[in-house]
């Protein structure tokens, strides 16, 4: 799978591990921190994530250090970009994983003359890795889990595994237990709704998620619906539609808030986004709402492991989304309320939590 095994090479010392892309990236990214600690107990860890995520691996039992990449701030730019390049050479890596490449941090890897740096191969950039794992991800053969741990493999010469590991803050979870009894409800008694995705998915309509909510509060169900600032609008919507106004929770909430908020829930309903990975990394059961897109296929980015629902709608996979060109736009709508309410009164009855 790899050009030359850097197994081949004496145990790193000092290794950094990078992913600055989006929540649920990272949460499918700590397998990867967490099988380096084992394999290589006295090394050095260290991560680089993007600002917006720092708050999901700050306390990682796996990490000596955390660094982050603000392309906004700090690292803007030429000189953002010599600043980082020096920061990563003052740390005396030995050895570097980029889980999502890009060329700026190939280059900057290089350029700090970290000597052993593993990352695709199938890039232009990819010549600056000398240890390289010829793997398409975008075909979404196998899980994102499986694709991360691909560069540890190529690292240590052995087959490795490992599962998404998040856990909630004792503050945070303190904060949502305070939230918790000002809204009437229990840890355990409720569902999360999470509408939204940011744009990584096509979405299951706002107005199914609104039949779905009002469904489950008709049946005895208490809801909870979040989101980020950016989909306020949507919520509202919702709320506005729904004869019974559920509690909802619309950017005022931390990532270590949301992290302890799913933590604490019965089940978690959503698309393929953030959230939903946090969900499963937290052992909480998910009926998650997929698009046809191959390169969205929850075959690469369904919940890891534990007792979920994977719902998609029933027409021909396909590269891209082509919209109102397509026959079977908008496919998602094929998904019903009545089919995922089921889903989530078969989650509920298997899981862990009480309802």
């Amino acid at each position: 799978m790899s050009k030359s095994p850097a197994s081949s090479h004496p145990a790193p010392g000092r290794i950094l591990v990078i992913r600055t892309d989006r929540l649920g990236d990272v949460v499918l990214s700590t397998p990867v921190l967490t099988t380096l600690r084992e394999q290589y107990p006295e090394s050095y860890i260290a991560l680089m994530v993007a600002p917006f995520t720092r708050e999901l691996v700050e306390n990682h039992p796996a990490l000596n250090h955390l660094m982050i990449d603000d392309t906004k701030g700090l690292h803007k730019g030429i000189s953002g970009f010599f600043r980082l390049v020096n920061e990563i050479h003052r740390h005396h890596f030995d050895t570097v994983m980029l889980l999502h490449p890009t060329l700026r941090l190939a280059m900057a890897c290089r350029l700090a003359g970290v000597p052993h740096r593993l990352g695709t191969g199938y890039r232009g950039y990819s010549l600056l890795f000398n240890h390289r794992v010829f793997e398409h991800r975008k075909n979404a053969q196998r899980h994102e889990v499986d694709y991360n741990l691909s560069l540890v493999q190529a690292l240590t010469g052995e087959q490795v595994s490992g599962s998404p590991n998040i856990r909630a803050t004792d503050e945070a979870r303190q904060s949502i237990k305070k939230r918790l009894r000002q809204w009437g409800l229990e840890p355990g008694h409720f569902a999360v709704l999470h509408p939204g995705s940011s744009g990584s998915a096509r979405d299951w309509p706002a107005d199914s998620f609104t039949a779905l909510g009002t469904k489950l509060i008709q049946s005895g169900i208490q809801v909870i619906i979040t989101g980020g600032k950016q989909e306020s609008h949507l919520i509202q919507h919702m709320v506005d539609c729904m004869p019974v106004p559920p509690i909802t929770a619309v950017g005022d909430l931390s990532i270590k808030e949301l992290t302890a908020l799913l933590e604490m829930a019965a089940i978690c309903i959503t698309n393929s986004t953030g959230p939903l990975h946090i969900a499963a990394a937290v052992d909480t059961s998910t009926v998650a709402l997929f698009c046809p897109i191959t390169p969205c296929s929850p075959i690469r980015w369904g919940p890891y492991g534990g007792n979920h629902k994977v719902l998609t709608p029933e027409v021909p996979s396909c590269p891209r989304c082509i919209e109102e060109a397509c026959p079977y736009f908008d496919c998602m709508i094929r998904i019903s309320v009545d089919s995922v309410f089921e889903a989530v009164q078969d989650v509920l009855a298997t899981s862990n939590h009480c309802r």
